[in-house]
């Protein structure tokens, strides 16, 4: 899986609930936005939902393109890291000439929203993230914004890291 494919120069894109994606994913809702990119909930062709981020290409000078590209490309790649407490790449593609990447949906959201609660099982947390961080570093892979926002938790109350490259 990988964002080689021939580059077009890119356009705008406002994504809504029901806009496809790819043919093989509807936007659901919007999760979040960053500096770069924009996360969404989306549903694939068989009903299941994923993460669909979606680097703004038209948003950015032309000369600092190529370099977004390859560092959205690594957090593909980084996605695809067999570890349990990773969150997973799926599916890539190009929209309007703006590279997305599809990633697994944690229905938890991320724990920042846990922090103080006294059922939360942060020690249990801990030492996941600390599995992840270990699976990325035995990949050459250093996590460059390790934060409560950027550590989700999967279904089962799994949390895994997210966010590896932009």
């Amino acid at each position: 899986m990988s964002m080689n494919a021939p580059r077009q120069v890119p356009s705008r894109c406002d994504c809504k609930p029901g806009d496809w994606i790819g043919n093989r994913y509807t936007v659901v809702s919007e999760l979040g936005a960053g500096s770069f990119g924009q996360v969404f909930k989306v549903k694939d062709v068989q009903g299941n939902l994923h993460a669909l981020k979606l680097l703004r290409l038209w948003d950015v000078p032309a000369e600092i393109r190529e370099p977004l590209i390859e560092r959205f490309d690594m957090e593909v790649q980084t996605g695809q890291i067999p570890c349990p407490n990773l969150v997973h790449s799926i599916d890539t593609g190009f929209l309007n000439g703006n590279p997305w990447f599809v990633m697994e949906f944690c229905s938890g959201g991320d724990i920042s929203k846990y922090a103080g609660r006294p059922d939360a099982d942060f020690p249990r947390y801990a030492r996941e993230i600390l599995n992840g961080l270990h699976a990325l570093h035995s990949h050459g892979k250093v996590h460059r914004d390790l934060k409560l926002e950027n550590v989700l938790l999967k279904d089962g109350d799994v949390a895994a890291l997210t966010d590896f490259g932009i």
